[in-house]
Parts: structure tokens; C-alpha cells; sequence
């Protein structure tokens, strides 16, 4: 890569991409720098990171309080760039007297005169930016000043080697090697953050459109052949500065900056559905037309970077749903994104305010009505906004990482109450908790479970964990082996919204659930619609010859209760039986009071017969 520049899209990238661009000093570097100064008896040394207009400081020692307060300068006052630019030492005596250097800025404001500086080359290639020793008066860089530095460089080097490693495989999808929505985040707020002449910063998300038709007609290898295919035909159709990120599932996120108005970004948007569907892609040997669907939202200096996002991928979901091709952003959506910052900044902290309570729902035996075991849901209820709708929060929760906290506190609640219930009325109580993606994907998840497990003296088996069929679509192995620990404590796996979605059959094959749960959709017309009818029947009939129990969600009349009962289903939740409710208001049957007595008055009877 000798004809490297320092508008490079691809060293761009790698920049962006190490994840230090704009971020606080740290000691990781600043012990380098604090070693050259020391070693090489210099008053300035920096860890300098030269992006497209700019060099960033990530160390420095030394620098006038302004320069070092600002922690970067325009490239007309940077030696640093050559460095790059070159891929080679720049070592200059006095810079007043070179031809490269002396009508650089720094030279007068920063009283630069000698330099000594060394490229950091990242093991993919690219020149990222340059380990520097400064004087401020003509210096002799001798054969060991020299060696001093490049072995500071090296060390320096092998850090930022080290974090681009780390964050490819923390920053970047699994299937597609694009940035994933983190990444895509911090991108977007760079080039926010960089947008000083104004410019409108467009983003678009892209999502395919049939593609939960293309899972469930070839499944789920098939369905990752076509999101790599789509995902290469886009980043083809980048511009130079133009950032493609996987959002989540089928969405693409493209960040395309120094955008005209609002015409040329539909240009834009345009171009982009063309270029995915020239061609037909080529799917379990069948060919197949390729489209997306794109919406656009636009920001400058001064937006939200997750606000644009989700502005952009909402006005795609609008245009999915009025059958539109491309569709920019509506400004009533800042309204809506306005209250939904709000829930979020009062989110943060309610589970330490007391303000998360764990309501309660029945999931019973359809012939008794017996309770069987309940399912534990989060409750907000805020001290000024009042009871706030789970459908409203649960997403922020999920979007912010505020889940992981509240998911925490519903487990140890849902087990302290259960280990309550199975000492004074059924021992045989199970408990039923949801457990979100990003609890899933935290490396101490099942250490966690069976500590609260234990805290109560519960079996394994006493709790069942809730996941949706969008958790095991693309697991990657972290989820996979906490899946597969929580399975070695007993605890039982329920699969979720079962028959919406993406493959449902598949994941039954290649994943060992225990319970699954349909989705409510299935019910609400399994007494009118004949299909939906056949459709429960053919999973009850499926579930019973795999022995997987199948409890069906959303029971609301007699008349479902009995034909689901008919059509062989043993277990059922909803309205009919009861509403989610809190502890207080929960009252077992009087047998299972007598029930438990009797049984405790049996085993101190025995205990006594045998003393």
C-alpha cells in the first residue's frame, strides 16, 4: 500500500475502526510518551492520529496549555501527516530549513523545530498516525534517540494492534464483517462530531425486503448466503466517505456524508436499490429478485447520533408498512423520538429507586385451571409519568443495556417469590422468566442464575428461561455455550412467539428446547380462521411427537380454552384465567393451603413415628 494518502477511505476506516479517535487520554499510551520525553531529554512528545483534515493527540507531554486543552490541530500544523503520507521515519534537524516543513503552521505556533517521528503501521497495513519526539530548538537526532523511538513505536504498534483486533471482534458482525450497530454508533457520532462545515450527515437503512419468506422456505444457511451477498453488492455501492454498518437482522445502515439537500440523498437512495437489484441472486437453486427497501433521515453537527439512526430505520418500517420503496424521515418522529430520550434518561437508575415492581402471570392446566406454574414481567411505575406500558419501555430498556440491570432484578425477585410459594402452598411451582439477547450474550450469565438459584435453595428445574427464536438466529459462540450451561444447571428453555418469524422448525432441530410458547397471533382467530386453526394443531401434534410441551398465549374466551383443549394443548395462559398481577393480589386455591399442611403434617409425623 505504497500510495497511501491521508484521504484514504480504507485508512479512514482503520481509524474509525480502532475506536480511540475523540476519546479521553488513557495511561496505555501516556506511559509511552512520557518515556520519550524522559529518554530522549525532548520538552514535547505526542501519540498523534492523523485523520482526513485533522491530527488527534491521544498522548501528548509537553504542548502550550491551548493546544494541549484541544487535544488536536488542523493538518497545517502537522508533521505528523508526512509520516503518514510516506510510511516512513521523518527526522528533521531544524525544520526552518527544510523545504517540506518550514511554511508548516506548527513551526510558528507551536515553535516546532526539531521532529523525529515514527509511522504507526497497523498489521493490516495502514499508516494510522505516528509516535513523535518535538524540540523546540535545532537538535542532532543521534543513532540512539533514534532506536529509542522506534522501539517506543513498536510497543505503541502492538496496543494498537491489540485494540484492532479486539475491535473487529467486538465491533464488527459475525456473518458479515461489517461494522455492527455499536460501531455504526460511533461512527455516526464521529462524523457529527467532525461536521464543522455544516454539511448534512444522511443516513439510510436498508432492509431487504421477503427476506423472513426466504428463512422460511430455505432456512437459515440459505438466508445468511443472501444477507452476505446483499451486504457485498452495497459496500460496491459506496462512495468514497460513505460508511456501510449491519443495523440488526436484515437492516443495513449506510452513513453517507457531505450530502447537498434532500433531493440528492434520494438520488442516493435510489442508486442504492438499483445496485441491490440488478442482478437476481441465486437462492437453494432458485433465482430470485433482490430488493430493499431504504429510509432516510438527515442531521448536522449538533444530532443525536442514535436519534438519526433510529429516525432512519423508522421511516424504512413506514415504508414497509405503506408499501413504499423509499421514505424520508417525517418531523412529527422527532416528537416521538423526543419521549422516548425522555423514558430513557428516567430508565437509568429506576431499579436502585424501587420504581421496578415484578407482576405475576398464571400459566395453568386447561382442564383444572390449576396454576402451574407464572411467568415474571416487569412493572415501571415512575414517581411523575405514572405506570408506563412494558411495550414502551422493554424496547429502551433492550436499546440502552438498562435490560441487563432490570432482567437481574426480575430473576431475584420472580426466585424469592417462588421459593415462597413452593414452601407454603405447591413445592412443585415452576417460574418462568424472559431472558433478552444482551443477557444472554454476558459472559457471566449462568454463574449468575445459579447464584440466585442457590441464594434460594431452588432446583434447576424450578425455573424456566424465555427466548425468542431471534436470539438463536445467528448465535455466536459465547451465546451458544452460555445456552448450553444454563441447560446443564436443569434450568429449562422456553422458545417464545413460537411460529413467527424466521424458521421456527429449524431452530427446534439444532437447539434442545424444552417448552414452547405460540404466539398470541395464533389464538385470537384460532375460533374464525381455519388456517390459524390447522397451524396450531399441526405445532401440538409436532410438539407431542418431539415431548416438547406446548403452552399456548393469549387465551381470552371459554370457547378457545375448550377447542385448544380438544385439539390437545395442556397448558394455556391468559386473560381468561388471569391478568399479570402483583403478589398481593395472587390467591392460590384453599386445597393447595390444605394440600401443604397435610403434607407437612405427614412428614412430622413420620419424622416423630421414626425418633
Amino acid at each position: 500500500m505504497t500510495n497511501e494518502t491521508i484521504a484514504d477511505g480504507a485508512r479512514l476506516a482503520a481509524l474509525r475502526d480502532l475506536g480511540i479517535l475523540d476519546t479521553e487520554p488513557e495511561e496505555d499510551f501516556d506511559r509511552f510518551t512520557r518515556l520519550a520525553t524522559e529518554l530522549l531529554g525532548v520538552p514535547v512528545s505526542l501519540v498523534s492520529l492523523v485523520a482526513g483534515d485533522r491530527q488527534f493527540f491521544k498522548s501528548q507531554q509537553g504542548l502550550p496549555e491551548l493546544w494541549a486543552d484541544a487535544r488536536q490541530t488542523p493538518l497545517s500544523h502537522s508533521f505528523c501527516q508526512h509520516a503518514v503520507k510516506s510510511r516512513k521515519p521523518l527526522v528533521v534537524e531544524d525544520a526552518r530549513e527544510s523545504p517540506l516543513l518550514s511554511d508548516n503552521l506548527a513551526v510558528r505556533d507551536l515553535d516546532v523545530i526539531a521532529y523525529a517521528g515514527m509511522p504507526l503501521v497497523l498489521d493490516d497495513g495502514h499508516a494510522v498516525g505516528a509516535l513523535c519526539a518535538i524540540d523546540s530548538k535545532p537538535r542532532h537526532w543521534s543513532e540512539r534517540d533514534l532506536r529509542i523511538l522506534e522501539d517506543l513505536t513498536a510497543a505503541v504498534k502492538t496496543l494498537l494492534d491489540l485494540r484492532s483486533v479486539l475491535a473487529k471482534q467486538s465491533l464488527h458482525d459475525r456473518l458479515t464483517g461489517l461494522p455492527n450497530r455499536t460501531l455504526t454508533m460511533a461512527h455516526c457520532e464521529q462524523l457529527l462530531t467532525a461536521n464543522r462545515d455544516r454539511q448534512m450527515l444522511v443516513v439510510m437503512t436498508a432492509g431487504i425486503d421477503g427476506f423472513s419468506l426466504i428463512n422460511e422456505a430455505y432456512g437459515v444457511d440459505e438466508a445468511d448466503c443472501v444477507l452476505k451477498a446483499i451486504s457485498q453488492r452495497l459496500t460496491g455501492l459506496l462512495r468514497k466517505d460513505d460508511v456501510l454498518g449491519r443495523l440488526q437482522g436484515d437492516v443495513f445502515t449506510i452513513l453517507c456524508p457531505s450530502v447537498v439537500d434532500e433531493r440528492d440523498a434520494l438520488e442516493l437512495a435510489q442508486r442504492v436499490r438499483d445496485g441491490v437489484s440488478a442482478e437476481p441472486l441465486t437462492v437453494g437453486g432458485d433465482s430470485l429478485s433482490a430488493s430493499v427497501t431504504v429510509g432516510i433521515a438527515s442531521g448536522g453537527s449538533g444530532t443525536d447520533a442514535g436519534d438519526l439512526i433510529a429516525r432512519a430505520a423508522e421511516a424504512m418500517r413506514q415504508a414497509k408498512s405503506r408499501h413504499a420503496r423509499v421514505m424520508v424521515a417525517e418531523d412529527g418522529y422527532a416528537s416521538l423520538v423526543a419521549a422516548r430520550l425522555r423514558l430513557r434518561g428516567a430508565l437509568h437508575g429506576a431499579v436502585a429507586r424501587g420504581e421496578l415492581s415484578v407482576a405475576f402471570q398464571a400459566i395453568v392446566d386447561l382442564k383444572t385451571g390449576q396454576p402451574k406454574a407464572f411467568e415474571a414481567l416487569a412493572r415501571w411505575t415512575h414517581p411523575v409519568l405514572g405506570a408506563i406500558s412494558p411495550g414502551d419501555f422493554i424496547p429502551i430498556a433492550e436499546a440502552s443495556g438498562y435490560v441487563i440491570e432490570i432482567g437481574e432484578h426480575v430473576l431475584r425477585t420472580a426466585c424469592h417469590q417462588l421459593a415462597d410459594w413452593r414452601r407454603n402452598f405447591d413445592e412443585t411451582l415452576q417460574m418462568t422468566v424472559n431472558l433478552s439477547p444482551l443477557q444472554l450474550a454476558q459472559p457471566n450469565i449462568a454463574d449468575l442464575v445459579q447464584e440466585i438459584l442457590d441464594e434460594h435453595r431452588l432446583p434447576g428445574d424450578a425455573l424456566t428461561l424465555e427466548i425468542t427464536e431471534g436470539v438463536l438466529l445467528s448465535p455466536g459462540a459465547l451465546e451458544q455455550r452460555n445456552f448450553m450451561r444454563l441447560r446443564d444447571l436443569g434450568i429449562q428453555i422456553a422458545l417464545d412467539d413460537f411460529g413467527t418469524g424466521y424458521s421456527a422448525l429449524g431452530f427446534l432441530k439444532r437447539f434442545p428446547v424444552d417448552v414452547i410458547k405460540t404466539d398470541r397471533s395464533f389464538i385470537e382467530s384460532v375460533e374464525s380462521d381455519h388456517r390459524d386453526a390447522a397451524l396450531m394443531q399441526a405445532i401440538l401434534t409436532m410438539g407431542e411427537g418431539m415431548g416438547i410441551p406446548v403452552i399456548a398465549e393469549g387465551i381470552e374466551t371459554p370457547t378457545q380454552r375448550e377447542l385448544l383443549d380438544k385439539m390437545g394443548c395442556r397448558y394455556g395462559q391468559g386473560y381468561l384465567f388471569a391478568r399479570p398481577l402483583p403478589v398481593a393480589e395472587i390467591h392460590f386455591p384453599a386445597s393447595a393451603y390444605h394440600e401443604k399442611a397435610s403434607s407437612t403434617r405427614r412428614a412430622t409425623d413420620m419424622n416423630h413415628s421414626s425418633a
